[in-house]
């Protein structure tokens, strides 16, 4: 028991929402101490055979973008997956060959760069708007008579795509996976009573549509001023960088969001807030570097 009172999160209740590749976020909070309860929110949902990919795909081919935007990498592999599945995989890289190619994140490069290929440019903030705010310098602003091909990231992100065509571009998109309900063992709704209830200490979040599917399960169960509440009375609410956190913002909830957005630092960030001030621990066992599934959201 003494040993267990000296990791920094024992006594604690953490939340869990992400879905992909979350045993390495669980094992590292139970390795601190803490208590997890794993709520999956989304999972993503990779699109494969589908009809509608292949087609848009097509389309933006035949248009011969003049700029292509990767939003993340694990979007453009599951692109190239897609593409070799059903044939147009040749199109596709020359496509990116042809084109210049700016991409949102370190994950992007590395996709691009797998394939073969170099970027034109990377996002300072590795966000979508960071993305979109170095095409707009690059080009003075003016984008007319520019084809851009943008793909995206789960879901339409349509203030971005709507700053691209404002700037006279032709935008045609591409959505190579989508974001489904996660929640199979009905975890999401337990989450919400418990935090509700004043019994959980944090929520970790590694992609901003799962802050939405937490606060739409709420809202459903009768519960979305009680989980407001919560985070207003303090539980925190952990974030993987700015995009996810976003949408907590909107909700006037202050999240934590660490200086690098990775996993790592998330849960360091989490660790020492609960741990107290001023308190440092020593990281038991090996911490990943980089937050694994956090792709979808941030890449």
């Amino acid at each position: 028991m003494a040993a267990e009172q000296q990791l920094p999160l024992a006594g604690r209740v953490v939340g869990v929402t992400a879905h992909r590749r979350s045993e390495d976020q669980i094992a590292a909070l139970e390795r601190r101490g803490a208590r997890v309860i794993h709520a999956p929110a989304l999972k993503v949902e990779p699109v494969g055979e589908d009809a509608g990919l292949a087609a848009a795909s097509r389309a933006m081919f035949d248009a011969r973008p003049d700029l292509v935007l990767l939003t993340t990498g694990y979007g453009l592999r599951r692109w190239h997956d897609a593409a070799e599945a059903q044939g147009f995989d040749a199109d596709l890289l020359l496509c990116l060959r042809e084109a210049a190619v700016y991409v949102r994140g370190p994950k992007g490069r590395g996709a691009v760069r797998g394939l073969g290929l170099e970027d034109a440019g990377m996002s300072a903030d590795e966000t979508t708007e960071g993305l979109v705010d170095l095409v707009l310098a690059e080009h003075g602003g003016d984008l007319s008579g520019r084809t851009v091909g943008l793909q995206l990231h789960g879901i339409a992100d349509v203030v971005q795509r709507r700053r691209l065509t404002d700037a006279g571009a032709k935008v045609l998109t591409v959505t190579p996976y989508r974001w489904a309900s996660a929640d199979d063992a009905g975890q999401v709704p337990v989450l919400v009573r418990e935090a509700a209830a004043g019994r959980v200490d944090a929520v970790t979040f590694t992609a901003a549509p799962a802050v939405d599917a937490l606060f739409s399960t709420a809202e459903e169960i009768g519960l979305h001023e009680e989980l407001l509440g919560a985070f207003r009375r303090g539980m925190l609410a952990a974030t993987v960088g700015p995009v996810t956190a976003a949408p907590l913002l909107e909700l006037g909830i202050e999240p934590l969001v660490p200086e690098r957005f990775r996993m790592g630092a998330m849960l360091k960030q989490l660790t020492d807030a609960l741990a107290g001030p001023g308190t440092t621990h020593q990281d038991p066992g090996q911490e990943p570097s980089r937050e694994p599934g956090r792709e979808p959201d941030q890449a």
